[in-house]
């Protein structure tokens, strides 16, 4: 909504210097598209505060733990937890959203803590990855139960901890089947679009691209194929999130600018192996970095463009390679390419300021 009033704004003043809207009208037309509400310094302070708290009542626990006995632990855990979540719960009702939020994510951080500790009470032997898992599922349920963005993020975040707990990444045996986040990524996609969360955009993003890191068994036998196909997926998921920035704007934006860091960075990926893949992937890589420049441009979104530069030097570099290229003679060219490049921005930026 924020940028939608900002754009807005612009037009409407265009419109009334050139007599096509009255500006009698310009503050009505203002109050009736109203705006986003904007955490300020307080508030966020509060927030980080909220979330450090939980985080210093776990410590204390655990740091403690020896000195507690077996049943008081468990009751401390649970009273903790059901004081966390019972407070969103009122917080929410009570209209207090961003406060039930912030409970939400410490009720979810404190979950995750009680299935580590209440294992240790009763000495149950478990498996960290299954622990994360279902701390990141059930964070993800309490979530949907307050519809608290931020506790989503929570959840997903436990679930890609979960994902690379004792993951053999790319040395020993690796796992035949992918992780969680394969499906957790897109719902978080979905329902940080739905609920309008930014917050949540940037984290479902981020697991979206780690997401592909999961496919241990593939990216042994054919990487190629799993980064190109990521590329893929992640510049469609670009072109959707870019198409639905007037209806979801904010996470919109947010989710577009990931997946291109994604799709140019996995397509970069998909021409290294024992050996860079030649000419062809590089100039082909140069093009679609190029493109992304462009697109960022136009868009007027510096995320975008910034992974277009990113990729361009990049793809420029195993290019130099590809041809054979000693490093000096590459420093050269880049130094040169630089000189250019803030030449051509001094210039730009001389016209406008003369203008």
């Amino acid at each position: 909504m924020a940028s939608y009033r900002r754009r807005l704004e612009r037009d409407l003043d265009d419109w009334i210097g050139r007599g096509l809207v009255s500006a009698d009208s310009r503050a009505a037309i203002l109050d009736s598209v109203g705006e986003a509400r904007r955490l300020d310094a307080s508030t966020a302070l509060a927030i980080i505060g909220g979330l450090l708290a939980g985080v210093a009542m776990i410590a204390f626990v655990a740091a403690n733990w020896s000195d507690i006995p077996r049943i008081a632990r468990f009751a401390l855990v649970l009273t903790a937890f059901l004081a966390s979540a019972g407070g969103a719960a009122w917080a929410s009702g009570a209209g207090r959203t961003v406060t039930g939020h912030v409970l939400l994510s410490v009720a979810a951080l404190v979950f995750a803590a009680a299935i580590g500790l209440t294992g240790q009470i009763f000495d149950i032997a478990g498996d960290p990855q299954a622990a994360l898992r279902a701390a990141g599922l059930a964070a993800g349920l309490l979530a949907l139960a307050g519809r608290s963005p931020w506790a989503a993020a929570v959840g997903l975040a436990m679930i890609a901890f979960g994902d690379f707990t004792g993951r053999s990444s790319f040395g020993g045996v690796p796992e035949a089947w992918p992780g969680w986040l394969v499906v957790a990524a897109p719902m978080g996609v979905v329902t940080a679009l739905f609920w309008r969360s930014q917050a949540l955009a940037h984290v479902a993003g981020i697991a979206a691209i780690l997401a592909v890191l999961t496919f241990d068994d593939s990216l042994r036998s054919r990487p190629e194929t799993v980064f190109l196909s990521a590329a893929a997926v992640l510049a469609a998921g670009a072109a959707g999130a870019r198409f639905l920035r007037d209806r979801f704007e904010g996470p919109a934006v947010v989710l577009y600018g990931w997946f291109v860091w994604g799709a140019l960075g996995c397509f970069g990926l998909s021409g290294f192996d024992d050996n860079l893949r030649g000419v062809g992937h590089s100039i082909a890589w140069l093009a679609l970095a190029a493109g992304a420049v462009a697109l960022g441009r136009h868009d007027r979104h510096a995320p975008v463009t910034a992974a277009g530069v990113i990729g361009l030097f990049a793809a420029g570099a195993t290019l130099l390679f590809n041809l054979g290229v000693g490093l000096m003679t590459s420093a050269a060219v880049f130094g040169g390419a630089a000189l250019v490049a803030l030449a051509v921005a001094w210039a730009m930026r001389g016209r406008k300021n003369a203008a």
